[in-house]
Parts: structure tokens; sequence; C-alpha cells
């Protein structure tokens, strides 16, 4: 659902505000064999800006030079603050690979007839739907488990950003191949223990058949040791925490409500440290006292893991990893997360570039793309702290312990994700790494034996041509 950056904010001017609805087109990045591909019209803000539909029209393209047309009359009025329609139009059917869905919808506010392409947002190019029909399902060991462990539900909601429903994610996360999902929505937009308990309700009256299983959390705003705002990620928990320090709704006080370590009490649940190293604008840290985790942070504190992949593999995610790695070496064993951070964004990701001013578009932050997958106890996700786990955008990699100090090692890809370019073992010793690559050919399937010797532990990091990547928790 795109990051949905807002254009009803005015303060003390913006460039980007509008009177109308924030009107768009979204759907998941790809599909796998056999399921639908729902496709969504997102309206925001409706109730102040009344709007009428009348089309939605446009064409699916490939590189193979297949296309469909469609045109859908659609005359609705909208008026509510929140709405999301599938549309149901032809789609490419029993056809693999990349399709372009481009996308138009006509629309009248105040008495005026507009059309826009795929968003009527000011200021930024419209760019096309791209979406993987899968060829395979994405490999995954039997018996285990693949979710999304961080993303927003429309209870993140504010003047800047807003999620997708819940039953939306759900459907979502069915079509690319998800098991799970932990909605984790901001503390400072949960707001109160009668707001989270709401969503809660809807989260648990969620579809159960053939679906993927939805799991209340919460992105819990909390104070560092430098008493900057950080973020907690806490999945399960009974109760609010609260988290207004870096909301932007109490410009007066931006001071963390509660250290780390009180905050992972009152949750009750295991935790983990999200995008501990994320880059951020000046003005974030200026105004909202926005900071980092550290490594004093995360090893004075009862933190079960850290979640350094945050749907992509930028600056942070290299800054994130080396500091999971310091932790490891010092026999601080956190576990590893990859999440999406998603506000909706099933497809692509927009977002406010320079505040007021101009918006930006990119491939990050993509509902599902990064996964964490886990062994199926029976039991709720991480309700129980997992032994062992992976975390990828693509191929399956996971370690299985075996007597004597024995491990192996599985690889597999698939054609949609790409052939290995790389499969490299870690073992960590005193105060480093060793490196060990593995000797592979053109396979999509590989298993190798390996020893941990005398080594602190032993994880596993592989890459494929399609530029996919997938990394082992440290046993």
């Amino acid at each position: 659902m795109l990051n949905y950056a807002e254009t009803h904010f005015k303060f003390p001017v913006s460039r980007l505000y509008r009177k109308e609805p924030v009107i768009l087109i979204d759907a998941p990045f790809q599909i796998c064999p056999g399921l639908p591909c729902p496709v969504w019209l997102i309206i925001r803000k409706a109730n102040q800006f009344p709007v009428c539909i009348n089309e939605v029209y446009g064409e699916w393209k490939n590189a193979d030079g297949q296309s469909i047309s469609f045109k859908l009359p659609v005359e609705k009025q909208f008026d509510k603050s929140f709405h999301f329609e599938e549309l149901d139009f032809e789609k490419p059917e029993n056809s693999t690979g990349i399709w372009m869905l481009k996308i138009f919808i006509k629309y009248r506010i105040d008495k005026k007839n507009k059309t826009c392409e795929r968003w009527n947002y000011p200021f930024l190019q419209p760019k096309p739907l791209i979406i993987n029909f899968l060829k395979e399902l994405p490999p995954k060991p039997s018996g285990w488990l693949a979710g999304e462990t961080h993303c927003h539900s429309s209870y993140t909601l504010d003047s800047v950003e807003f999620g997708a429903a819940p039953a939306v994610l759900q459907k979502a996360a069915k079509s690319v191949g998800l098991d799970f999902v932990c909605i984790t929505d901001h503390s400072y937009d949960l707001i109160s223990e009668k707001k989270f308990q709401k969503m809660k309700n809807e989260i648990a009256g969620a579809e159960t058949d053939n679906y993927p299983s939805l799991h209340a959390g919460e992105e819990i705003s909390c104070g560092n040791s430098k008493n900057e705002n950080v973020h907690l990620l806490a999945f399960g928990n009974e109760n609010y925490v609260e988290g207004h320090g870096d909301g932007g709704r109490r410009w007066w006080n931006t001071d963390p409500d509660l250290p780390i370590q009180k905050a992972i009490e009152k949750s009750g649940v295991f935790c983990f440290a999200a995008h501990p190293k994320l880059q951020m604008l000046f003005a974030e840290k200026l105004l909202l006292k926005r900071g980092h985790w550290s490594y004093r942070d995360l090893t004075e504190n009862r933190i079960s893991g850290i979640e350094f992949w945050n749907g992509f593999r930028g600056k942070d995610f290299y800054e994130g990893r080396e500091l999971w790695v310091k932790c490891l070496l010092s026999g601080h064993k956190l576990l590893p997360l990859g999440g999406n951070d998603a506000h909706g964004d099933l497809n692509s990701y927009t977002a406010v570039k320079q505040p007021l001013w101009s918006l930006k578009h990119n491939n990050e932050h993509i509902f599902g793309q990064v996964r964490t997958v886990i062994p199926d106890t029976g039991k709720t996700p991480f309700s129980e702290l997992p032994e062992n786990l992976y975390i990828t955008d693509g191929p399956a990699l996971w370690l299985e312990k075996e007597s004597g100090g024995k491990f192996i090692l599985h690889a597999r890809s698939t054609e949609d994700f790409g052939k290995f370019l790389s499969i490299t073992i870690f073992r960590g010793e005193e105060g480093a790494e060793k490196i060990e690559q593995m000797k592979i050919d053109d396979s999509l399937s590989f298993d190798f034996e390996a020893r941990s010797h005398t080594a602190l532990y032993i994880r596993a990091e592989c890459e494929t041509s399609m530029g996919k990547f997938a990394m082992t928790a440290a046993i």
C-alpha cells in the first residue's frame, strides 16, 4: 500500500497539500502459483474531501509482448476516512514472469472531472505496478513457517503516514507466500489501551481457514542509554506499552516514556531491536529526538534479537549486521530478524523525501519481501524463542545441528530467485569470524557438512544471480 505519504499536513505551509483525498492503486509484488492477484483501490480522507470514482482502466504487459487491456466502470461515491476497494478486472492467468500493470483512475471532485495514473500524489511521477507471477513456491524447509515480522496496519495513522487494513495484509500475505504476519503498529499511533485492544480484537477476528495467521504486536518507542527514542518490536503482548516520545504529538516533550528495559518488562514478551542503524533525516533527530541502538543498549537489556535487515540491504543493514556480529563475538547470541517496516507498501514504497516539499518512490520496505523463517512448533510465532531461523528475500538457507559439533547446511533456490553466486560459512572465534567459501556449481540445491570445531558459533550467508540473499541465525 505504499508508505501512503500524506498530502493533508500543512504546517506551517506545504507544497504537497491538496484538497483531495489520497487516491492510489496497489497490489502484491509477487504472486505464488495458482493464487489470485488482488488489486486494491485505496482512498484516504474522503470524509474531508468526498470523491466519486468513475472508472478504472489500463493495461497489463509482459516482456514477451503479451498485453491485456481492461476497463472497469465504478461510478461509486466515497465519503469515509479510509476505503480499501478490491477491484475485479481481467488479469493474467497461467502466465508466469514479470508483468507490468499500467492503471488509470477517473474521478470527480467538486464537480471537476480528473484522471490520475496509479496515484494522485503531487509532483511524483507515476510508476506502473510490477508484479512477478512465480513459477514455483518460494523455497523453504518442510515444517517451517515464513513470516513478516515488522509491518503496519491502518491503526498506524497520523498526519504523514498510514498503513493497510489487517484484512488486506492477510490477503496479500497469502498471495506472496507467507504463513504468518506480525502486525506491529507504532505505540504513538495506538495511543491507549483501548485502541490497542481494538486492534487486537480486529486481528483476532481475521480469517483462519487457508489464510496466513495474523498476530498483534507493537513497535514501542522507548529510551536508549542516551535517552534518545529507539524502537522495540514486541510480539503478542497482552497490554499496551506506552511510547509517545517521537510521535510528534507533544512537541513540548520528546523524551521517551520508558527506558528499553522497562518497556521490555511491561510488554511481558520477547522483544527485538527494530532497525538499529536506521538512516534518518536530521530533522527527525532534532525535532523528534530519535537515535540509534548501541552495543550497550543491546547487551545491557534483555533483548532477544535484532532486526537489522529492514526491507533492503543499504548502509543500515551492513552497520546493523556488524553490530550484531560484535554482540555474537562477545557471547550475546541475539537472533537476527528480517522485516520490512511496510506501511502497507505491497508493491513499492512512497514516502516523504523533503518534509512539506517532495515525495520519493523506490523498491524499499515492501510488505513480505524480506521474511523471517522459523520452525513450526505448533505454537504462536515468537511465543517461545526459536533456537534456529533464517532470514531471506528469496532462497532458503538453514543449518541443522547434529551430534559431535557437526552441522548440515542446506541451500535451496528456484528459477524465480536465481542460481547461487556464493554460499559462505562464518565461524565465530575469539574476536573475529573465520570465513569459508563453499564450492558450488549451477545447481539450485546444495547440502554441506560443516563442523564448529572450537567456534563460539557457526552461521551462513548466500547470494544469488538475481541479487537475492539469505542468512542464518548463529548456532
